[in-house]
């Protein structure tokens, strides 16, 4: 189920449990590998997409230490960089969505939260520990790959983001969309 941070808790709900069937059926569609960012495209509503955008992808669960340790990180990256065409796209892996929602009122999150109750997106990327972190260029292709979380390498990863950024901005400027 799909999620947009910036309602209360009961909006949240029913906005989740709307958009359950908008995952199931898009879901269907998606045959892609983790090296493309199709998969978590196919599980977003039709008017949400990320084409063109340099996009963070993280799989996370309530239970998960690291995982609460990454969503302020996660929450000042999509503020600096938003604008910029940054999204960042957060996959719980949570089985029952209360324990996920309880960890999502205790942090602050203004980017897209999906919920992956059945595992069918976790699944397609065969994760091995939470959380785990993809980075994909603006043409949806895999740039980086990272398991766990570590304050100590989110300097490394920023500087990734930052380079595609100015490569996004380079190619627009060149096609003259800037």
């Amino acid at each position: 189920m799909l999620l947009t941070l910036r309602h209360s808790s009961v909006t949240k709900w029913l906005s989740a449990v709307l958009l359950a069937l908008s995952l199931a059926s898009n879901l269907a569609h998606a045959n892609e590998t983790t090296d493309s960012i199709a998969t978590i495209e196919a599980a977003l509503p039709d008017s949400m997409s990320l084409n063109g955008q340099i996009t963070y992808v993280d799989f996370w669960a309530s239970w998960c230490l690291p995982c609460k340790q990454s969503f302020p990180w996660m929450e000042k990256l999509y503020t600096k960089y938003h604008k910029q065409g940054l999204s960042i796209v957060a996959v719980c892996v949570d089985k029952e969505h209360k324990a996920a929602l309880e960890f999502l009122d205790d942090s602050q999150s203004s980017f897209t939260i999906i919920f992956d109750s059945t595992g069918s997106i976790a699944k397609q990327y065969e994760l091995k520990a939470l959380p785990t972190s993809y980075l994909y260029n603006s043409s949806g292709q895999l740039v980086l790959e990272k398991q766990g979380f570590n304050s100590e390498e989110t300097e490394s990863v920023e500087s990734k983001i930052l380079q595609l950024l100015r490569q996004k901005k380079t190619l627009s400027k060149e096609q003259g969309n800037d």
